[in-house]
């Protein structure tokens, strides 16, 4: 007996339209923390020791932001692509049997 393979395509297209929503923020907000950066690394040049300290701690958390938001569109792409699958290759294979 063969494997019966099933997929909700539109609960998982809702799925990858999610992670889609989740990179866009994340992106967003790497933009904004870049911008917080700068300024925070102008204040530092003249002489707001306090804002060089907040500035280290948003440079290190900058690159975590832009990984998560790089993994969640990989995600996206990921379902897209299995759900154009799914729908393809039982397209494909019941061609087969007409």
């Amino acid at each position: 007996m063969a494997n019966l393979v099933e997929m909700d395509t539109d609960r998982v297209q809702q799925i990858a339209d999610g992670f889609e929503t989740a990179s866009n923020v994340l992106e967003a907000v790497s933009k904004v923390l870049e911008a917080a950066i700068m300024t925070l690394k102008v204040t530092a040049f003249i002489g707001l020791v306090g804002g060089l300290a907040v500035e280290r701690y948003l440079s290190a958390i900058k690159p975590q932001i832009d990984r998560l938001a790089e993994y969640c569109e990989e995600i996206h792409r990921d379902l897209e692509t299995a759900i154009d699958k799914f729908q393809n290759g039982d397209e494909q294979g019941a061609s087969r049997f007409y």
